[in-house]
């Protein structure tokens, strides 16, 4: 049964280097240039399940280095496989580098958000500290307690007594 499989992957790798899948999506996909030779697509092609090359190490090395073949045949700029992913490097390094920039600009706005806010959290307890203290000393503990049983996830923590 190996063998049978291994040759069922094999006959749908190379109908899919021709261009001329069976499998009707993939059809479809050929005929509009969208067409990708990769592990699942050739799964797909021989009709056999999801994983069922995993066990051919030898077939997915074959669909790897004619997937690469394929791409620089089909990119005019670059002549063989290594230039197709040298340019694939190239262009995962510049996104790499925009995403750390962008990482780091939205780290610092955090911090920056993070200053502001502590000190109006600061500000915040100051005013209400000197609200407290402009009550007599016998109302202030009735007022706190109306404030904490108003909001149980008040957030304001001070002395006020």
């Amino acid at each position: 049964m190996t063998q049978a499989t291994k040759n069922k992957l094999i006959n749908a790798l190379e109908r899919l280097l021709e261009g001329k899948p069976e499998n009707r999506e993939l059809r479809k996909k050929a005929r509009e240039g969208k067409l990708k030779i990769n592990n699942s697509t050739v799964e797909k092609e021989a009709g056999l399940s999801v994983g069922a090359l995993r066990r051919h190490e030898d077939v997915q090395i074959m669909v790897k280095n004619k997937s690469l073949e394929a791409r620089a045949a089909h990119d005019g700029s670059s002549t063989s496989p290594v230039e197709v992913l040298q340019t694939e490097v190239k262009k995962l390094k510049s996104e790499r580098t925009q995403a750390n920039k962008k990482k780091k600009e939205y780290l610092d706005l955090s911090r920056s958000h993070e200053k502001a806010l502590a000190r109006q959290a600061a500000n915040h307890i100051k005013m209400v500290q000197e609200l407290m203290e402009m009550l007599h000393e016998s109302e202030r503990e009735k007022a706190m307690d109306k404030v904490t049983k108003a909001r149980p996830d008040n957030l304001i923590k001070g002395d006020f007594r």
